[in-house]
């Protein structure tokens, strides 16, 4: 490949990147539906059919901006699961960074949560998510009862349990009656229930 095209390339990948990055904004503010081809055009300062040289339609650049905002959680979460610590403070770090990092994808959020976003590729992406989100936390449970720290008999079940319940939390931690509490705090509590529970133990004499 001669200089020119890797040039050439490399500079499509950058527009691209570009129109990502505005559009992502975009949805962000007004939603999928809202949104049309030549507000991002406008934003981007190309003509709307520049932007047919980079994708397809409206729904393929919304599809691009969800891909990197689940890209960007699955990072995130990937590195806390690779961390060498206890798995219990790794499920809080796994729980804590879910919610922080969810707070800053809109698009992701709105595309899961609204029931009106008649976009086919939605459905897939949340099942790939979940199936994601299992794997990662089966990771971390399987790492507890193999120091033996975490009892345990089917953890796929566990996994899911817990990641239906992080889901639960997801918007009332925030955006909702919750969104303003201290996370860690909210965190920590969450985490007292899904490993202790809501039973008040006997003191042992």
């Amino acid at each position: 490949m001669v200089a020119s095209q890797v040039d050439n390339i490399a500079k499509r990948d950058v527009n691209r990147e570009q129109i990502l990055n505005i559009a992502q904004d975009i949805f962000s503010k007004f939603g999928y539906k809202k949104t049309t081809l030549d507000d991002i055009a406008n934003a981007v300062r190309k003509g709307k059919s520049s932007l047919y040289y980079y994708f397809n339609s409206k729904e393929d650049i919304f599809q691009a901006v969800i891909m990197k905002e689940v890209d960007v959680l699955r990072k995130e979460l990937e590195t806390v699961v690779l961390r060498n610590t206890d798995p219990v403070e790794k499920l809080r770090d796994y729980i804590f960074t879910k919610l922080v990092t969810f707070r800053g994808l809109a698009n992701f959020y709105h595309a899961i949560e609204a029931e009106n976003t008649a976009v086919e590729f939605i459905e897939d992406i949340k099942e790939k998510y979940r199936l994601d989100e299992i794997r990662m936390i089966k990771r971390i449970l399987l790492e507890g009862v193999r120091k033996k720290i975490f009892e345990i008999s089917d953890l796929t079940l566990s996994a899911t349990a817990i990641i239906t319940a992080i889901k639960g939390l997801e918007m009332p931690l925030s955006a909702g009656t919750y969104g303003n509490v201290n996370l860690e705090l909210s965190v920590d509590n969450i985490l007292k229930i899904l490993c202790y529970g809501i039973m008040k133990r006997q003191e042992t004499v």
